[in-house]
């Protein structure tokens, strides 16, 4: 039966997020969060793959200040418990901090585990880091852009999404995987999983069992500015037969291409 480990994250509702109407920056104060949908993608296959074969699904999330609440929407889907490392330092955190932290967690208090799932990519920064930083950091196999997986005891047979289509590939386990949004539909809890979730353990995961250090959370790379991009309609009008039209529809993309 698979231990399996996943990593979530929780983001700004990206899709409620707007921007400052002077200096364009996004007004995170205002901002709602979430569990980043990659992430719950991952989640959601863990839990089949558990449902189908057995074993456990444990939850690893860190960030600056994780929300409880958003924590056991993941336990009520189907994962067994959760460890949490809710730290500021955080804040600032980068692909290569955040691959660290989560290694620290899933190395010193998950225990024994065969595979960890990711979201391809989170749903605020898109980075695409933390699945293939944390294959580095375990020298273990890792398979990206996964749009169909099975477990197959000590392996498993993955399909990935690549520009000619779709490649199929296996690896052994342990292994790193992370998915696209195109793997499955995340469930919905019902009424009876969101109580039973209030049962599961959430672990607060402090610096010193760990064993990190100040520098450990000191960013690679730093977010100097974050600015919605601002864009004008030309409002052209244009008049005339269809085939006039087409032409100079044509003629202004032409003119005005890589303009803004």
């Amino acid at each position: 039966m698979p231990d399996l480990v996943v990593c979530v994250k929780q983001t700004v509702d990206v899709y409620q997020l707007k921007p400052h109407p002077e200096t364009l920056a996004p007004q995170l104060a205002q901002a709602q969060f979430k569990n980043s949908d990659f992430d719950l993608n991952a989640l959601e296959e863990a839990i089949r793959i558990k449902e189908k074969h057995g074993g456990r699904v444990v939850l690893v999330t860190a960030g600056h200040d994780v929300k409880t609440l958003l924590v056991r929407e993941c336990l009520a889907m189907g994962a067994d418990e959760a460890y949490v490392f809710s730290d500021p330092a955080m804040s600032k955190a980068d692909g290569h901090v955040t691959a660290f932290v989560l290694s620290k967690i899933i190395e010193k208090k998950v225990g024994k585990w065969d595979l960890i799932l990711c979201g391809e990519a989170s749903l605020d920064e898109n980075a695409y880091q933390t699945g293939p930083r944390l294959a580095e950091i375990f020298n273990i196999p890792h398979v990206s852009y996964v749009s169909k997986l099975e477990w197959l005891g000590g392996s498993v047979k993955a399909w990935k999404s690549v520009e000619e289509g779709v490649k199929v590939v296996s690896c052994k386990t342990p292994a790193v995987v992370t998915v696209g949004l195109e793997i499955n539909t995340p469930r919905l809890p019902s009424l009876l999983m969101i109580r039973a979730a209030q049962k599961k353990p959430v672990n607060d995961v402090k610096r010193e069992e760990l064993g990190l250090r100040e520098e450990d959370l000191k960013p690679m790379a730093d977010v100097l500015e974050v600015k919605a991009l601002k864009t004008e309609r030309r409002r052209q009008v244009f008049e005339g037969k269809p085939e006039e039209l087409a032409e100079k529809l044509a003629e202004t993309i032409l003119a005005h291409g890589g303009k803004r």
